[in-house]
């Protein structure tokens, strides 16, 4: 296959993928998330489970579980927005922005990478990248799959796994940044989805918190409060 061939069919699936994500009026995700980070002869390695639940205009259930069972968890019912930190025991209570894309990007306009949430959010992969190349086909999970390779603007390496439907069920990206000591870090980001729904049947209880017993509300995180010590 020619050079241009390629290019032409990894646009057309990233086309297909933005498109069909930006259309939906909710998504459900489940994936791991391997973060690698390399600096010399030193290496760190981080396994996080991904939960999500996005339904416009303002609604989601986010969560991040490390090995040890705990983590951080992001909620908006539409009307307040929830951030629950395990390690801290305690939750953020907020004013619901109104849209997933204050919730999300905040001040940032996009975020520098090509996955479902940034395509549900309506962000463009054109704008973002600087070449795109179908690098080839192989199974997933049992899943027939097309390689899109990327580079993005400011030089970040990305590859995409897409099916036909130009649904992603891998995502790879290869960072480079200056650490503070001196040298170069690289980081290597690489996330597989279980699970990739445009429009599921949710409950009505989606998107409903309680604050779980033993946590605390407050209006800015701070180090947890330790035990009294008991007298003698």
């Amino acid at each position: 296959m020619t050079a241009g061939r390629c290019q032409q069919d990894a646009a057309a699936l990233l086309d297909k993928m933005t498109k069909g994500f930006a259309a939906a009026n909710a998504l459900r995700l489940r994936s791991s998330i391997v973060v690698e980070q390399q600096m010399g002869d030193a290496r760190a390695k981080q396994t996080v489970q991904h939960e999500a639940i996005f339904q416009r205009p303002n609604l989601l259930r986010v969560r991040w579980i490390e090995d040890s069972g705990k983590g951080l968890m992001v909620i908006c019912d539409g009307r307040h927005l929830f951030t629950q930190v395990d390690a801290l025991q305690q939750v953020k209570k907020e004013p619901a922005p109104k849209s997933l894309q204050q919730i999300v990007r905040g001040e940032r306009p996009s975020s520098p990478v090509v996955d479902p949430l940034s395509c549900f959010l309506g962000e463009g992969w054109r704008e973002k990248v600087e070449s795109a190349k179908g690098a080839g086909t192989e199974k997933l999970r049992g899943r027939q799959v097309t390689k899109v390779a990327l580079t993005l603007k400011g030089g970040t390496q990305q590859t995409l796994w897409l099916d036909a439907d130009g649904r992603p069920w891998r995502t790879q990206r290869t960072l480079k940044r200056s650490h503070p000591g001196g040298g170069t870090m690289t980081v290597t980001v690489d996330e597989t989805f279980q699970e990739v729904t445009l429009n599921p049947q949710l409950p009505k209880t989606a998107f409903r918190y309680t604050v779980p017993k033993g946590y605390r509300q407050v209006s800015e995180f701070g180090a947890p409060k330790s035990a009294p010590k008991s007298s003698r």
